[in-house]
């Protein structure tokens, strides 16, 4: 699915969100070449109130989910207002808030029927896709600690490391935690913008 044309990533954060997840992503995916909008998914709706992230850092969202239209099945119907990516960080007692949000329920839902979506969640994000019923039984990773909670759900990958870090079936991609959330970010950039994009990203952050 990559090609030059404007793509864009909604990224949802709530109190609790693992800080380094949300903003190695934003970061990324900006520095891609695609357009980033940060919804906060806090129970208090409000456009402009700052989330309280994991280790107590603030992020200011762009607006709350509930502002946002849900995506249309068919793409013909919101090509300029629906997501190419729907993004989701970490962070167990963010991802355990949205884990238990009807709204962002219907916004999983609803982001995970459209063709040619994407999808991507680190860290304790894939016990929020369980939460809504998608993907049952894809090849997903998550942070050890919420395991437990998605092998009876999902084809759980264990130990993967390296190049493996990120797990791909289809539209969903996947990985460990914050350290893994670079190689993840810069996989949506390969997947929604194309390997070359990716790489011109990838070399001036100076990996080892």
């Amino acid at each position: 699915m990559a090609d030059n044309d404007n793509k864009r990533a909604l990224v949802l954060i709530t109190d609790g969100t693992e800080e380094m997840e949300a903003v190695i992503a934003i970061d990324v995916l900006v520095r891609g070449g695609i357009d980033v909008v940060v919804a906060s998914t806090n129970a208090v709706v409000s456009d402009n109130a700052s989330v309280r992230c994991s280790r107590g850092v603030q992020i200011v969202p762009d607006t709350h989910l509930i502002s946002l239209p849900l995506p249309a099945e068919d793409p013909a119907d919101d090509c300029t207002t629906a997501f190419d990516l729907l993004f989701i960080p970490g962070g167990g007692p963010g991802a355990k808030a949205m884990a238990a949000s009807p709204l962002v329920h219907q916004w999983v839902q609803a982001h995970f029927a459209r063709p040619g979506s994407l999808v991507g969640a680190v860290c304790a994000a894939p016990t929020v896709l369980k939460a809504a019923g998608v993907a049952k039984g894809a090849k997903v990773t998550s942070h050890p600690s919420v395991r437990d909670e998605l092998v009876d759900y999902f084809e759980y990958q264990d130990n993967v490391k390296g190049p493996e870090i990120v797990v791909k079936d289809g539209k969903l991609l996947t990985s460990r935690g914050p350290g893994s959330t670079f190689e993840l970010a810069l996989r949506l950039v390969e997947e929604l913008r194309g390997k070359d994009v990716m790489e011109s990203v990838r070399a001036p952050m100076m990996f080892p």
